[in-house]
């Protein structure tokens, strides 16, 4: 698979339109200049999505280049932030040809270029930003310490991870590490990375984050059928109505009531218990209701409205096809360091050795 990613870089020193013009200037098309909010950051410059690719290196070179030249700093309040590609890129085109039609596309109509396959299931992101959130601790190595305690992009919390299965259970809300409020624009924000005009450091980051990604993605999960355990609801109708009535009868965990029993209960005919039965399947899941026949219970035809019993379970196991962790002989490794070329590995170390010092 191939990924795309964005980068907004902060800068301090130099006016938007100064930034505008310059980039202008030397035939770079296709960034935004923008407000960041922040009173000491003075612009901010938004890519338009690359692809995993020299292309796209040689376009953030010559952004940084010019940043540089027109004399755009970096102060403690500064940040770089990359977004990754919340899906994989199509495989009707190549990360080359991505870049230049996003590039282009950017500078032609000022929004962003998409050409991506399915999003990524909740049991991927989750396991990206479990593997990120377990070794916050040596992240924080790789960062100056103006990004390690920092309230635009605060740790993730593990409690809250363990327990989510949907994207909107693991988003924490913008200013995190890593953010899911881009979700919905096809993106998944990480915000760690303090402010540089850097092409080389922007460059490694992004190639660290891109194989956090890949490698939960081809080595740390499956497609198959996966089991999902589903409590049925207490009260799915009115309560004290007659099908609430039944509802509640059916699912008094002691194997169900009888069809006499809830016609005692309710007042309702023989054929209205069983349109009942059948509107309490529509409601909570053919799974969860259970018809125990005469036939199961010693009887014969003609026996039903006193042996044949209808449960509702109160919790009951179903099936689908989707994502899942591989099993524990085969998932790959959840360190963050998993996958990374020795040469990436090898920079990361010596960045995180200068900045010990």
């Amino acid at each position: 698979m191939t990924y795309t990613f964005g980068i907004e870089i902060e800068t301090t020193g130099v006016s938007i339109s100064r930034v505008e013009n310059a980039l202008d200037r030397a035939g770079v098309r296709g960034c935004k200049v923008v407000p960041d909010g922040t009173p000491t950051v003075d612009a901010e410059i938004v890519l338009p999505p690359l692809g995993d690719c020299q292309v796209a290196f040689e376009y953030i070179e010559k952004v940084c280049d010019v940043l540089a030249r027109v004399g755009c700093d970096i102060n403690r309040a500064c940040g770089l932030h990359v977004h990754i590609g919340n899906a994989p890129l199509s495989d009707d085109t190549t990360p080359a040809a991505f870049t230049g039609d996003s590039i282009q596309h950017m500078a032609r109509t000022g929004s962003y270029y998409s050409n991506h396959g399915e999003a990524f299931d909740a049991v991927i992101v989750k396991d990206i930003m479990q593997r990120y959130e377990r070794q916050q601790t040596t992240l924080n190595t790789m960062f100056a310490s103006s990004r390690t305690d920092n309230r635009m992009c605060q740790r993730l919390n593990a409690s809250q991870l363990e327990q989510a299965d949907t994207i909107s259970e693991l988003n924490h809300g913008k200013f995190y590490a890593i953010n899911l409020e881009t979700w919905s624009r096809g993106t998944i924000e990480f915000r760690q990375h303090g402010g540089t005009i850097d092409a080389i450091k922007i460059w490694n980051w992004v190639q660290f984050l891109i194989n956090l990604v890949d490698h939960t993605v081809q080595n740390r999960v499956e497609t198959g059928t996966r089991t999902i355990v589903q409590d049925t609801p207490v009260d799915p109708f009115r309560r004290n109505s007659r099908v609430g009535v039944q509802y509640t009868m059916m699912r008094n965990g002691n194997g169900g009531v009888t069809t006499r029993e809830i016609m005692d209960a309710t007042g309702c005919s023989e054929q209205r218990v069983r349109a009942s039965v059948s509107d309490i399947r529509a409601r909570v899941g053919d799974g969860a209701v259970i018809t125990h026949t005469q036939q199961a219970n010693g009887g014969s035809y003609g026996d039903g409205t006193d042996l044949t019993r209808y449960e509702v379970l109160t919790s009951f196991q179903t099936t689908d096809g989707g994502v899942t962790l591989r099993d524990d002989d085969t998932i790959g490794i959840p360190s963050i360091w998993a996958g990374t070329s020795d040469d990436l590995f090898e920079w990361w170390q010596d960045r995180i050795e200068a900045l010990a010092r």
